[in-house]
C-alpha cells in the first residue's frame, strides 16, 4: 500500500521550527514537499535541529522580494495541495503569497498560517517567539511554582514543536473536508492556541477552590518528584495514585506511612510545610543506595521510576532502539548524524524518512525544470539576476 499522503504536493514557506516541522511529519507520511527559503536562508541553518526538521524535502530558493520570483511562487501554488507559511501576520501578502492570493489562484489548496497569536486580535502583531508567548500562557510560572518559586524557563520550545503536531493533524483535517467540498481553506495555527491545548489539563481554575501553592524544581509533590541517588545521579520517582504509594511504603518497610496523615490526598494535594518535610525524609532515605540500585528496587516491586537521561544515553535506551525511534543519516560537512526516527507509523502505509535535509537551493534547478517546464537558459539568467538561488 502506498503511503497515506502520496500524491500530495506541499510549498513549505516556513522556517524555524513550526512550519518545517509540520512539513515534515508531512512528507514522511508521503506528501512530496518542497521546501522554499530566502536568498538569506532558514535562519535555523545554523543550530542542529534544521537537519531533522528539514529531512525528506526538496529545497530551493526564491528571493520574493523580486516580482519574477513571486511569479514563479505563483505556478507551483497552482500545484500544490498545500501551503505552509509562519510569518508574522500580514508578511506573506507582502511577498505575494497571502491567502487570499493563493485561494484566487487555486481555491483546493489548503493554506496553513502559523504565528505566535494568530490571524487576528490584539496581539497579532506582536513579535511570536515561543518564550514570549510560553511566557504569557502560564508556562514559565507554573514551571516555577505559582506563589512559591520564582518563574523557570523551559528550555524545550514545546509551543513550536506542539503548534508543528498540531498543524499537521489540523491540514490532514482540511485534506478529508476537501474531499468532500472540493474547497480548501485556511487553517489559522497559533503557538499561543497549542501551548493551551498542550497543557489544557493544568489551565482551570475553580473560584471556589483555594489554590495549594507548591514548588516544582524537582517535581510537584514528594511522591512525584526527581531525587538523587549515593552517586549523585537522579531519577524520578512516580507514585501517580494511591495504589502505588502503598506499593511503595509496603516495599520500603513503612507500613505506617499508609496510616499517616502527611500523605493523605498523595500525590497532588500535600501542604507545603509538610512537603519540606516529606521531601526531606525521602532525601536522606535514597541517598543511602546508588540511583541504579534503587531503579533496581524499585522496579522489582512494580513501582513507577524511571533514571533522568542526557541524550546522549537515551538514544541508546533499548526501548528506543526497539521503537525504531534511532536513525543515522549522512550530512554534508557533519557526517553521519543520528536523530530522531518516524515518530508515527501506520500498519499497512509506514511513513519513511526520504532523504537528509537539503542544502540551500539543492533543488531549485531540477523543481524549475522538472515541474515548471523552465529551459537551462532561463534557469541561467534567473541565477545570474538573484531572482532564484
Amino acid at each position: 500500500m502506498e503511503q497515506a499522503l502520496s500524491g500530495f504536493r506541499v510549498l513549505d514557506f516556513g522556517h524555524y521550527i513550526p512550519g518545517p516541522y509540520a512539513a515534515m511529519l508531512l512528507a514522511e507520511q508521503g506528501a512530496e514537499v518542497i521546501k522554499i527559503e530566502s536568498p538569506s536562508g532558514d535562519p535555523l541553518r545554523s543550530e542542529k535541529g534544521f537537519v531533522v526538521l528539514n529531512r525528506s524535502k526538496k529545497g530551493m530558493v526564491l528571493n520574493l522580494k523580486k516580482e519574477e520570483s513571486q511569479k514563479i511562487a505563483r505556478d507551483l501554488i497552482r500545484k500544490a495541495d498545500v501551503i505552509i507559511e509562519n510569518f508574522k501576520p500580514g508578511k506573506a501578502d507582502q511577498l505575494g503569497i497571502g491567502y487570499q492570493t493563493v485561494r484566487a489562484l487555486n481555491p483546493r489548496t489548503v493554506y496553513c498560517s502559523i504565528s505566535g497569536y494568530g490571524q487576528s486580535g490584539p496581539y497579532r502583531d506582536r513579535p511570536g517567539w515561543d518564550p514570549i508567548v510560553s511566557s504569557t500562557a502560564t508556562i514559565y510560572v507554573e514551571q516555577g511554582g505559582a506563589g512559591v518559586a520564582p518563574p523557570v524557563f523551559l528550555v524545550l520550545p514545546l509551543a513550536s514543536y506542539y503548534s508543528a503536531f498540531m498543524a499537521a493533524y489540523s491540514i490532514t483535517i482540511a485534506l478529508i473536508a476537501r474531499e468532500k467540498t472540493g474547497l480548501g481553506q485556511q487553517v489559522d495555527i497559533s503557538l499561543l492556541n497549542t501551548i493551551m491545548a498542550a497543557g489544557c489539563g493544568g489551565l482551570v481554575n475553580f473560584a471556589e477552590r483555594e489554590r495549594v501553592p507548591r514548588s516544582y524544581q524537582q517535581g510537584g509533590s514528594p511522591v512525584y518528584r526527581l531525587y538523587q541517588g549515593s552517586d549523585g545521579q537522579w531519577f524520578f520517582l512516580a507514585l501517580g495514585n494511591l495504589a502505588f504509594l502503598a506499593k511503595f511504603a509496603i516495599a520500603m518497610g513503612h507500613e505506617e506511612w499508609l496510616m499517616d496523615e502527611r500523605f493523605e490526598g498523595a500525590p497532588f494535594m500535600i501542604l507545603p510545610p509538610v512537603n519540606e518535610e516529606l521531601i526531606e525524609m525521602f532525601e536522606k532515605i535514597f541517598a543511602e543506595k546508588t540511583r541504579d540500585e534503587w531503579l533496581e528496587f524499585l522496579r522489582a516491586e512494580d513501582i513507577p521510576c524511571a533514571p533522568a537521561l542526557p541524550v546522549e544515553t537515551f538514544l541508546d535506551d533499548p526501548q528506543v532502539i526497539a521503537n525504531d525511534m534511532v536513525t543515522e543519516i549522512g550530512e554534508p560537512g557533519l557526517g553521519p548524524v543520528r536523530q530522531m526516527g518516524v515518530p508515527v507509523q501506520l500498519s499497512l502505509a509506514p511513513g519513511s524518512i526520504k532523504s537528509r535535509s537539503p542544502q540551500k537551493g539543492e533543488h531549485t534547478k531540477e523543481i524549475l525544470a522538472g515541474l515548471l517546464n523552465y529551459s537551462a537558459e532561463e534557469i541561467s539568467r534567473l541565477k545570474q539576476e538573484k531572482v532564484i538561488g
